[in-house]
């Protein structure tokens, strides 16, 4: 009789450079099952998927499949075990048809994967199973379109069929549902339902809706470790319900959701959404032009016009003038800085008023920048590139503001002030600060953020944590031009 347990990790560990993003995880998934692993963002959740497929190495512990330990197997062997996942940014090929993509998943099973020279037809005889897999995900219909035409919902559709052609053990989806409609999270949510039939799933979700209509055991992690674990229904599930809401449902001190944005005429903002938890430090990577600064002056009520919701700490503030956005405590650094030139370094800090509570005194701020006690009264654009640059953030500092829109701080400075500024913003977050940064300088950005966007186009393409960051580099090459 085969053991009811087909995956099971144990005290499963990652760390990189004295940073624990996965402590100790204890996992247990049922053959047969739909096991959801839920958690705040940075929970690990995306780290343990890495982890069990082996894009990351452990730093400690054991991963047992089927009765195999493949702590130490690499991912092509992992995936011919029948581990095989899906991404949270969809990965299907775009100028193929959807049943030629279905055929790239299905090919390996001819053993002419890289047999380039065969004719392209030596793939019809797999064109009949191809349209069954289709057919299980209602994509029969769709089969001779090319995959961009596909809506979004229906992409990652596509993505569980190549996933079903490698003939899965294991499926591990990863957000099957982000950034859908509720017409598609529909679809989706059945689809899952659908293809478990026959076949274990372990899913990354946040969408609580999702995982009470599916799951039949949840895992709950929070900084990395496990909080709860245990069958969703019955007492212990609606104990382990409240828990992972706990955890899931604190309303972030930033959310953004399909936000657009105008200069005039020009649509800069195209649908973009993400969310910043209280605390957290979050940076807004692309290239130049990408939409990055656009975002923070949509946040902030300083573009041309825009649409979708905005909301600090609740409150809805797309039809809010700036100044009563500023009241809710946010405080915009530009990259322009704003020093007023007739004014000393002193007088342009005192010169914002205090919008809240907990703002910091002037004893605070020159204790944090002794530079600009040592200047108070020199004109304030006779300062140094990097002192107008502390002035600009120490000036928000005193209005009480608790969130901070950071916009390239470190832009054009030496390496000296580079790394004062890199000191402030570990001070800031360790003091409880939020913060949103806009940075051109990854080296200066990627030791300090919790997570990073990746911006394209006014959209958001990526959405990772400090941990995932060493699996994300070569795609990071490829967005940023790095």
């Amino acid at each position: 009789m085969s053991d009811p347990v087909i995956l099971e990790t144990r005290a499963l560990t990652k760390e990189f450079k004295g940073f624990v993003a996965v402590s100790k995880v204890d996992l247990k998934v049922k053959r047969g099952s739909i096991h959801a692993l839920i958690g705040p963002n940075g929970a690990g959740k995306t780290t343990c998927f890495n982890l069990l497929t082996k894009f990351l190495t452990p730093t400690s512990g054991q991963i047992l499949f089927d009765g195999h330990d493949i702590t130490a197997e690499t991912p092509p062997h992992i995936a011919r075990r029948g581990v095989i996942r899906s991404f949270q940014i969809s990965s299907v090929f775009p100028h193929l048809s959807v049943l030629e993509n279905v055929r790239v998943a299905l090919q390996r099973k001819l053993g002419t994967s890289f047999q380039f020279w065969r004719s392209e037809n030596s793939l019809n005889s797999l064109n009949e199973q191809a349209m069954s897999l289709l057919a299980q995900v209602d994509l029969e219909k769709y089969a001779h379109l090319t995959a961009v035409e596909l809506s979004y919902g229906r992409k990652r559709a596509l993505e569980i069929a190549t996933t079903l052609a490698m003939d899965p053990k294991l499926m591990l989806l990863d957000e099957p549902t982000q950034g859908m409609g509720l017409e598609d999270v529909d679809r989706i949510k059945q689809l899952i339902k659908k293809v478990s039939a026959s076949r274990t799933v372990l899913m990354v979700e946040h969408n609580m809706s999702v995982v009470a209509s599916l799951a039949d055991t949840i895992t709950v992690l929070q900084r990395g470790a496990t909080l709860a674990e245990g069958p969703y229904r019955g007492l212990h599930g609606q104990r382990q319900h409240r828990a992972a809401r706990g955890a899931l449902m604190a309303t972030p001190f930033l959310e953004v959701k399909d936000l657009h944005g105008w200069y005039g005429e020009s649509h800069v903002l195209h649908g973009i959404s993400f969310d910043v938890q209280e605390g957290e430090v979050v940076t807004l990577l692309g290239r130049n032009g990408a939409g990055r600064t656009s975002t923070m002056r949509a946040i902030m009520g300083l573009i041309g016009s825009r649409k979708g919701s905005i909301k600090v700490r609740g409150t809805e503030t797309i039809t809010m003038a700036t100044h009563r956005i500023a009241r809710l405590g946010i405080g915009y650094c530009p990259e322009e800085r704003g020093i007023f030139s007739s004014l000393s370094a002193e007088e342009n800090l005192l010169l914002p008023p205090t919008l809240g509570e907990g703002g910091m005194s002037i004893d605070d701020i020159y204790a944090m920048f002794p530079n600009l006690k040592e200047r108070a009264q020199s004109q304030g654009t006779r300062l140094s590139g990097g002192e107008q640059q502390m002035l600009a953030v120490a000036r928000i500092l005193r209005t009480g503001a608790r969130l901070l829109l950071l916009d390239e701080i470190s832009e054009g400075l030496a390496p000296v002030i580079v790394q004062k500024l890199a000191e402030m913003v570990t001070t800031l977050r360790r003091q409880g600060y939020t913060i949103l940064m806009v940075e051109q300088n990854f080296r200066f950005a990627a030791p300090l953020a919790d997570r990073f966007l990746v911006v394209e186009h006014g959209e958001v393409l990526q959405s990772f944590t400090q941990a995932e960051l060493p699996s994300r580099m070569e795609r990071l090459h490829e967005y940023l031009g790095v």
